[in-house]
C-alpha cells in the first residue's frame, strides 16, 4: 500500500527533473509544498514553481560537502522516501548524495520508463503525475515533522548569502547569469545550451512565466543552437537561446536556413573557451588543458553575425549589461545576438568561491 509508506514516513523527498510546462497540475504541487515532512527539489528545465520549493539544489548541497559535520548533516538531508518525477537530472550534487544515502523507498512515477538514477529504485508506478496525485493525495496524512522548517531555514540563510556575494563581486558570468535570468521578458520560451549554461542557470530563479528546455542526456554541446530555432518556429511567443562560445561556434551552421524569426534572440557568454573546465580539478594553466580541454579561442562574433544578418550587441561590464537588455528584447527587423565578455581565468574563481561563501 503505497499510502500506507508515505504516511509512515517523516522525512519524504520529490525530485523533479526536466518536465515540459503546465504537465502537471500546481494543485497537487501545492498540497505537497505545503506539507512539512516534504522536500521538493526542482531544476530550471523542471517548469514547476513555488515558494516553498528548492530551486537551487547546489546551493543546499555543496555547504554541506564543506561543512565539519557532514555526515551528519546529510543524514539528516536523507529522505526515507524519495519520489522522482519527469526526466533526467542535471546536479552531480544530488545524484552523488542520493546515491551514498540512500532512500528506503525510491518510486519513480512515469508511464513508460523509470530511471535508476540513484540506484535505489524500488517502484516504477506505471502512470503519469497527474492520474497517480489524482487518487493517491486523497489517502495521505500529514505529519508532525521539522524536515521542512529546517532545510528551509537553510535555503532562506543562502539566499541572503547570495545577495551578499552578488554585490561584492567582480562582472563575471557568475553576475551576467544573474543580471540575464532576472531580466528575460514574461512568456518567452528559454532555451539553454548544455554544459556550463545550464548549471549557472540553475543557481538563480526566472520567472514562472518562462518556459525553459535543455538537451539533456547527453553531456555535450551539440545541436543547442539547432534545436532552439527549431522550436523557435513553432512557439507562439519569443525564444531566447542563452549558450556559451563554444556551443555556439560548434553549432553555428544552424543558423544557414531561411525560418528564423525576427523576435528570436541570442545571448553568447563569450569567456573566451570551455571555462566549465577550469571548475574541475586539473592542470589549468599548462598548454594541454588550454588546447585539448579549455579550447581557448578568439574568433569575431560580430563577423559570423554579419555573414547571418544577425544584429549584434556587446556588454563587457555589469553597468553596460544592464542598460543594453531592454533594447536587446526591443521589436527588430532581424534577429539579435548579445554577446556578454567575460574575464576567462576569473570566472571559476568566483563560482568556487561562491560555495565557500554561503558554506
Amino acid at each position: 500500500d503505497l499510502a500506507q509508506i508515505w504516511n509512515s514516513c517523516e522525512k519524504k523527498m520529490i525530485v523533479i527533473g526536466v518536465n515540459n510546462p503546465d504537465s502537471i497540475n500546481s494543485e497537487y504541487l501545492k498540497t505537497l509544498a505545503n506539507d512539512d515532512s516534504v522536500l521538493v527539489f526542482t531544476e530550471v528545465t523542471s517548469n514547476v514553481n513555488h515558494k516553498n520549493f528548492f530551486p537551487s539544489i547546489d546551493s543546499i548541497i555543496a555547504p554541506i560537502e564543506k561543512s565539519k559535520d557532514k555526515d551528519q548533516l546529510f543524514r539528516e538531508l536523507q529522505p526515507e522516501l524519495l519520489i522522482t518525477l519527469g526526466g533526467l537530472i542535471v546536479s552531480k550534487k544530488i545524484k552523488a548524495f542520493l546515491r551514498q544515502y540512500k532512500p528506503k523507498h525510491h518510486w519513480h512515477i512515469n508511464n513508460k520508463k523509470a530511471f535508476d538514477t540513484f540506484f535505489s529504485l524500488t517502484k516504477h508506478i506505471k502512470t503519469d503525475e497527474n492520474s497517480f496525485f489524482e487518487q493517491f493525495l486523497e489517502h495521505i496524512i500529514e505529519l508532525p515533522s521539522n524536515y521542512f522548517g529546517k532545510w528551509n531555514k537553510i535555503k532562506h540563510e543562502y539566499l541572503s548569502k547570495r545577495k551578499t556575494y552578488l554585490s561584492q563581486i567582480p562582472f563575471t558570468d557568475f553576475m551576467a547569469f544573474k543580471i540575464i535570468c532576472s531580466g528575460i521578458p514574461n512568456n518567452y520560451q528559454l532555451q539553454l545550451a548544455n554544459s556550463s549554461t545550464v548549471r549557472y542557470a540553475q543557481l538563480f530563479d526566472v520567472d514562472p512565466s518562462l518556459s525553459v528546455f535543455c538537451n539533456r542526456g547527453t553531456s555535450g554541446i551539440d545541436g543547442s543552437t539547432s534545436t532552439a530555432i527549431g522550436s523557435s518556429i513553432h512557439s507562439v511567443n519569443p525564444t531566447l537561446l542563452i549558450t556559451g562560445d563554444l556551443s555556439f561556434f560548434y553549432d553555428s551552421n544552424g543558423l544557414w536556413n531561411s525560418y528564423i524569426r525576427n523576435d528570436f534572440r541570442i545571448i553568447v557568454i563569450n569567456n573566451g573557451g570551455g571555462g566549465i573546465f577550469r571548475i574541475l580539478p586539473g592542470k589549468e594553466n599548462s598548454q594541454n588543458f588550454e588546447t585539448y580541454f579549455e579550447t581557448v579561442q578568439d574568433l569575431d562574433l560580430q563577423s559570423l553575425c554579419s555573414l547571418y544578418n544577425i544584429a549584434h550587441l556587446v556588454a563587457e561590464d555589469q553597468n553596460t549589461l544592464n542598460t543594453i537588455l531592454p533594447t536587446f528584447y526591443m521589436p527588430s527587423k532581424s534577429p539579435v545576438l548579445l554577446e556578454v565578455k567575460t574575464p576567462r581565468l576569473l570566472n571559476d574563481k568566483i563560482l568556487l568561491s561562491y560555495f565557500d561563501f554561503i558554506s
